[in-house]
């Protein structure tokens, strides 16, 4: 299996691809080889008597970088043509002192051969706090300049780029954020092992209310139950994979208690970072599109969509706006769609006629994808 991994800077792939290398090989996959294509470029600067400094390499002429790149590929290309499972670590773009340019030849991908194209991607402060740590660490130009909106048109571009090759060299391309609650997920990277590894498990697009259930602690439990039901048997692509959204309601709260605080101070992950009020401003219109199209785009790339409808404490069906949207995307790409209907009542024919199989409850819904998540060959074993 050849992977070719894409994304911005600031989602820390290398440690990501070693730690992912280091999983499969625990599950008895072992990685031949982990390949970083700005590292081989800065080794190539050097063999040519030519080194660059540390951050400086995009500062290249083009025709230079384009050269190094080239010299990249052709080396990962030889290197790696009798092994059988390989990752590399590249961009789609390459993004530098407000220019725009690929990061790549069709000729260099062909010689690589990928068999699958993932584009890792990760909240929009969580990549600021990561980029500002590279500039602290000297990595980053102290001069080097990056706003919200800014890392969300990157991440975009990195996202389209790595669509176009994918589409040319005719394999799969997958969206995968990096980060999930670790109540549902103690390792997300683990969809990568399955979407390389497992190829039985079906591919899932999981929809659940969020901000509504949120709001209600024994809803919100019984939401996190579902998430993690569904990852433990299914390649389970989750939209809140990506939880930036949240910053909009820190800053309106904000305001309203402070109307004259221009920063908001936010903890990500544990580290604290100062965001302008101004610069979440710019972004909410990105942040609310890109959720939309983020979404539909995990459920194109799923085999079928699962869908929660919690019961509420009144006993009626917690029906939220965004799962109904994303029933009506699935649907309308014909795939296959499963719901977990708890309420009494029945759902409307806006949802029922939707539906090819229906659960009234999680361990129903757990049962089933037990009984379809067997390796070909495997046997259950018989309960005693």
């Amino acid at each position: 299996m050849r992977v070719l991994f894409t994304g911005q800077t600031g989602i820390d792939k290398k440690r990501h691809l070693e730690g992912l290398a280091a999983f499969s090989a625990r599950k008895g996959m072992s990685v031949d080889a982990v390949y970083s294509v700005g590292d081989i470029m800065y080794e190539e600067s050097e063999k040519a008597g030519m080194p660059v400094k540390e951050g400086k390499i995009l500062d290249l002429p083009l025709a230079q970088l384009n050269s190094l790149r080239r010299l990249a590929f052709t080396r990962i290309s030889y290197e790696s043509a009798s092994t059988h499972h390989v990752f590399v670590n590249s961009h789609g773009v390459f993004r530098w002192n407000n220019k725009l340019f690929r990061a790549f030849e069709l000729p260099e991908l062909e010689g690589f051969n990928p068999d699958l194209i993932i584009t890792l991607i990760d909240d929009v402060d969580a990549v600021k706090v990561r980029l500002d740590e590279l500039k602290k660490s000297g990595s980053l130009p102290q001069d080097t300049t990056y706003s919200l909106k800014d890392i969300m048109v990157w991440r975009e571009e990195e996202i389209l780029a790595s669509e176009m090759m994918a589409a040319v060299l005719r394999v799969p391309h997958y969206v995968l954020g990096v980060w999930l609650d670790p109540a549902v997920a103690l390792y997300p990277m683990e969809i990568a092992f399955n979407l390389m590894f497992e190829p039985w498990k079906k591919r899932a697009y999981i929809s659940f209310p969020i901000s509504g259930a949120q709001a209600r602690p024994e809803v919100w439990d019984k939401v996190m139950r579902f998430r993690a039901a569904t990852r433990t048997y299914l390649t389970a692509f989750d939209p809140l994979m990506i939880g930036e959204n949240h910053l909009q309601g820190k800053m309106l709260r904000l305001r309203e208690e402070h109307p004259e605080a221009r920063d908001l101070v936010c903890d990500v992950r544990g580290s604290e970072v100062n965001l302008s009020i101004q610069e979440i401003e710019a972004v909410v219109g990105d942040i609310d599109g890109q959720i939309v199209a983020r979404d539909y785009k995990l459920i194109d790339q799923s085999e079928m969509i699962v869908a929660y409808f919690p019961r509420d404490s009144d006993g009626a069906p917690l029906i939220a706006a965004g799962v109904q949207s994303e029933l009506e995307h699935a649907a309308a790409s014909t795939k296959e769609v499963l719901v977990v209907w708890e309420a009494e009542r029945d759902p409307t024919p806006f949802i029922g006629q939707k539906v090819d199989r229906s659960f009234k409850s999680i361990e129903e819904l757990d049962g089933y994808l037990k009984s379809i998540s067997q390796r070909p060959g495997q046997l259950e074993m018989p309960m005693e």
